[in-house]
């Protein structure tokens, strides 16, 4: 990945934007978001502990450190550390949950195994 310093976005805390946004590359946000944002494939987006976001997420890698409502969907992967607070469905096929971590909404995996594949397992 390619970190030169014009690739990274950085919303300082304090900050106040309102409407969507879309990022590329690597981001965060310490500040406050109102309305959809799009992280476009191969992008990271970090959320920082002061963050709010309040719209829906569309991101390939997500981290969580933040509060969000809305839902969310990773193309990669979704963690949600300690300090991260979910109010939302979120669709990933990875999603990491840390302990004292707060999550509320439904989550669906993509690549899970069907409940059918799981009946016909029979232990030994």
């Amino acid at each position: 990945m390619d970190l030169r310093e014009t690739h990274i976005n950085l919303i300082a805390e304090g900050t106040s934007i309102q409407g969507d946004v879309e990022f590329d590359h690597v981001s965060r946000v310490h500040g406050t978001l109102s309305g959809d944002v799009d992280a476009k494939d191969g992008s990271t987006l970090i959320l920082g502990e002061t963050s709010v976001v309040e719209g829906n997420i569309r991101a390939d890698t997500l981290l969580i450190d933040g509060y969000v409502k809305g839902d969310i969907e990773a193309k990669t992967k979704v963690t949600i550390s300690r300090t991260g607070r979910v109010i939302g469905n979120v669709k990933t096929p990875t999603l990491s949950v840390e302990f004292g971590a707060y999550f509320e909404g439904k989550c669906v995996m993509d690549g899970a195994p069907s409940v059918t594949a799981s009946r016909e397992f029979q232990p030994a």
